[in-house]
């Protein structure tokens, strides 16, 4: 495997922490910290996709 993957599955095992966090932080109650966990989590959205695509454009 390229080094190239092997950067895009660490940045998956961490994004998928970093939402793992975020839920945690939904599910302890409403506040501040829910808000925060709900950013954590729709900044993994939008960071895998974005992850995977920079990936492929660089194996071309």
């Amino acid at each position: 495997m390229t080094p190239t993957l092997w950067i895009g599955i660490i940045g998956t095992i961490v994004a998928l922490a970093f939402a793992a966090n975020g839920l945690r932080a939904v599910r302890a109650g409403p506040g501040h910290a829910a808000n925060a966990g709900r950013l954590h989590m729709m900044m993994v959205i939008v960071f895998l996709p974005l992850l995977w695509l920079t990936i492929a454009l660089i194996q071309l």
